[in-house]
């Protein structure tokens, strides 16, 4: 499907969610699959990493591959804001619980002090935050055409 086809639907948010986030998707696919321990490193800093939950790596690397796999194909394959809006929703409440296992990890004050963050929460966070308010604008309908957005297929 092209752009031009899906022409309601905001520029920025097509190039952020079908080539942006599946590429970037597809990297985390890959360095959880195969560099689990400075995967677990780059989200808790004082975790030990043990080849016996290599299990819970390889299923969080599905996560990643499924939602490449939404944003790359399903998200092309439709013009409906309805379906977009449904695997936009469902990956924001993910954000939200990514976002909240950091919370539980670094504790409020580091959390909220940018001043405190190593790269790894730089960029977590910024790729975290950033789609996450796209997304919830997306859902919102800003910046959506409104006679497309009503539409369903």
């Amino acid at each position: 499907m092209s752009f031009a086809s899906q022409s309601h639907i905001a520029l920025p948010y097509r190039i952020l969610f079908l080539y942006i986030e599946p590429l970037a998707a597809l990297f985390g696919t890959y360095t959880t699959l195969f560099h689990p321990e400075p995967y677990l490193l780059s989200l808790s800093p004082t975790a030990t990493y043990s080849s016996l939950t290599y299990p819970i790596y390889a299923q969080i690397a599905g996560h990643d591959l499924l939602f490449s796999w939404l944003q790359a194909v399903l998200l092309r394959s439709t013009s409906s804001v309805r379906i977009w809006k449904i695997v936009l929703f469902g990956i924001l409440m993910c954000d939200v619980l990514h976002l909240y296992g950091s919370y539980v990890v670094l504790g409020p004050e580091a959390f909220f002090d940018p001043r405190t963050w190593r790269w790894e929460e730089w960029i977590t966070f910024v790729m975290t935050y950033g789609p996450g308010l796209l997304r919830a604008a997306f859902c919102l309908e800003i910046g959506v055409s409104q006679t497309r957005a009503t539409k369903r297929s």
